[in-house]
């Protein structure tokens, strides 16, 4: 017994009269039913604990198989029942052979899929029972508690594409206790929205790393199941390439869980590894809520997560220590948050393909993958400002090579202008710009490097594919060459594509590039060397 109950029994013994018999009784019935409620409580955590280990996977198989059938073109519906697409070529004998071949095709999916979903019904329902046993256990004493709480328990999900701001006004409407639910139960809800405090999205983010662990090695088993069952491989099924893929985002998960572990005072806020074929991430060093400045980094051609996302986030690193330093110097006590920002799939010259090369060297010079994370990338922006805690915090985009051209179209969404108070472009091969107008920035504070060894990329610059050349367009040109910076430190040059945020040979600190970088992210253009 603790002390209170101690404290209270002793309490009882000196407590003589009608009052006290009382209180005796009302203590008798509480601790019966504190008990009759522990029972039932235990009885159902059992049988929730029994039935997430059984049905998750179960669960998992079935969306699987459902997920494959669409992904190849069936029709699938709640049942279990599959359809194949209809085939109109214009040569009816090839029609009827090939129809004939998906219609074989959808059978096999459904013979698959429907005894999956009768797995998972029958496991739900056996679910069920035990935990309607469990309940009916606490009887009256449970009915008036369920009774108290009213239609107040309820959660609803926040709309779907709901604008930052919406996102925000959502959060803000919920108690604490329905913040922490969601957090704990529902935090893909919460995890990749903009708007939603970095802390928040931190966690439930963090939150989802079993889940989608459990979720990609359940396809990555059925994958290769196929792939051993089939005799023609993936040849007609691409699934050597989707397990390519699969296998991919597992690594993807590993670096991601050895970032967060070691940075822990850092902020995941961004985890998709569903929505494309390679994962998706944003790291924050330092928390961007409470920043006076924030910089945002969008990179290019070939980043992914396995590859480049530590390098990124210590490069975020190495540029918020700088920038933090600048201030100290300048007399400012101020703080600086910096973002890796992989929210979008850059070109990738690499994949599980013999022809990724060249599909890789396609997209680099189409305009396709840019725009799709610019519309990302703008939300986010606007993420940052509104669920920032400053009046009006000092937002800076930083674009690298391909991430350059995703960073000005970003700037130029067509929403009710953006938030981002400067923007930086380095190895750039155009931003669809001609001057800070273009991108709703004020006069001066669009910047542009390139180094003269850097020929990568900028090269597609010079052909106006992108819009004018930066490096010749009206824009702050700013110097990537060796030098003594003002603050008297020496600083290495750039001399290839992928120098310009790393630490120089030197090892005095950021190459000059990366000093640039800093000073304009801490709100100090004037230290800038052009």
């Amino acid at each position: 017994m603790n002390a209170t109950g101690s404290h209270f029994v002793d309490v009882l013994s000196s407590w003589q009269g009608t009052a006290a018999e009382a209180a005796e009784s009302r203590c008798a019935t509480e601790q019966d039913a504190a008990h009759r409620i522990a029972t039932a409580v235990t009885a159902q955590s059992e049988a929730l604990t029994n039935a997430a280990a059984s049905i998750g996977p179960a669960r998992l198989t079935a969306l699987a198989i459902a997920d494959e059938a669409i992904a190849s073109g069936f029709a699938v519906a709640d049942d279990g029942r599959v359809t194949a697409p209809p085939l109109l070529s214009g040569n009816p004998v090839a029609d009827l052979l090939i129809q004939a071949q998906l219609n074989e095709q959808a059978k096999m999916f459904e013979a698959r899929l429907i005894p999956a979903l009768a797995t998972v019904g029958e496991l739900d329902a056996r679910a069920g029972a035990a935990l309607d046993a469990a309940t009916a256990q606490l009887g009256d004493t449970l009915e008036a508690r369920v009774g108290s709480l009213g239609t107040d328990d309820t959660l609803n999900a926040p709309v779907p594409g709901a604008s930052a701001a919406d996102n925000k006004e959502y959060w803000d409407s919920l108690t604490e206790e329905q913040r922490r639910r969601i957090i704990d139960e529902h935090p893909n809800w919460v995890g990749n929205r903009d708007g939603i405090p970095a802390a928040v999205r931190h966690e439930a983010n963090v939150n989802r790393f079993d889940d989608e662990r459990a979720r990609l090695e359940a396809e990555r088993d059925r994958l290769q199941a196929n792939l051993d069952e089939n005799h023609f491989g993936g040849t007609f099924t691409n699934d050597d390439a989707a397990l390519w893929y699969t296998e991919q985002k597992l690594r993807d998960l590993d670096k991601i869980e050895g970032i967060v572990a070691d940075n822990p005072d850092g902020r995941l806020v961004l985890l998709d590894l569903q929505s494309g074929e390679r994962g998706m991430a944003a790291f924050a060093v330092g928390d961007p809520d409470t920043a006076d400045h924030i910089s945002v980094t969008t990179p290019g051609l070939n980043t992914n997560i396995d590859d480049s996302f530590t390098d990124m986030v210590n490069e975020a690193k190495f540029l918020q220590i700088e920038a933090e330093k600048q201030l100290e110097h300048a007399g400012r006590d101020e703080t600086v948050a910096s973002i890796a920002w992989l929210g979008y799939e850059p070109p990738q010259t690499t994949g599980p393909g013999a022809l990724d090369l060249v599909r890789g060297g396609l997209d680099v010079a189409q305009t396709d993958r840019a725009t799709a994370g610019a519309a990302k990338l703008a939300g986010f922006y606007d993420g940052l400002d509104v669920a920032s805690t400053q009046p009006d915090p000092h937002i800076t985009a930083l674009g690298h090579s391909y991430g350059s051209l995703t960073t000005g179209l970003a700037l130029q969404d067509p929403g009710p202008g953006q938030p981002v108070d400067d923007a930086v472009f380095y190895g750039s091969p155009g931003i669809n710009a001609d001057d800070e107008s273009d991108l709703g920035l004020a006069e001066g504070h669009g910047y542009v490097m390139e180094a003269d060894g850097d020929r990568l990329v900028p090269e597609i610059g010079k052909t106006h594919r992108f819009g004018p050349d930066p490096s010749t367009a009206d824009f702050e040109q700013l110097s990537v060459d060796a030098g003594t910076s003002p603050d008297g430190v020496p600083r290495d040059g750039v001399h290839s594509h992928s120098e310009y945020t790393r630490r120089g040979d030197n090892e005095e600190g950021l190459r000059m590039s990366g000093y640039n970088m800093a000073v304009i992210v801490a709100g100090l253009p004037e230290l800038v060397v052009r």
